[in-house]
């Protein structure tokens, strides 16, 4: 996934408390790297709990929505309403009924 000036911006909007340079911060989103708190999945779940939708669309594409709706990330939001509407989402962009 291309990581665009949207993408960079909604990164550095949503993990705005954390103490990691822009370099670090594009790396975990990567997967390349992982720290003691902030770890790709973390990064995927805030994008996806914090950003509308047709936003993350902007910047990720279907293409990049596919990629970061994994069975992980959605199990990790705790709010269940939300993880059925993600779970929904990757079903529609997987093309499952």
């Amino acid at each position: 996934m291309k990581i665009t000036s949207e993408l960079k911006n909604e990164l550095k909007r949503v993990i705005w408390d954390y103490s990691v340079d822009d370099e670090t911060l594009w790396t975990i989103f990567e997967g390349k790297k992982s720290t003691f708190s902030l770890n790709q999945e973390k990064i995927y779940m805030r994008l996806l709990l914090s950003t509308p939708w047709y936003r993350l669309l902007d910047c990720l594409g279907t293409g990049g929505l596919k990629e970061i709706l994994t069975d992980q990330v959605i199990n990790s939001i705790w709010i269940k309403d939300l993880r059925e509407k993600f779970i929904y989402a990757k079903k529609v962009l997987h093309g499952i009924s």
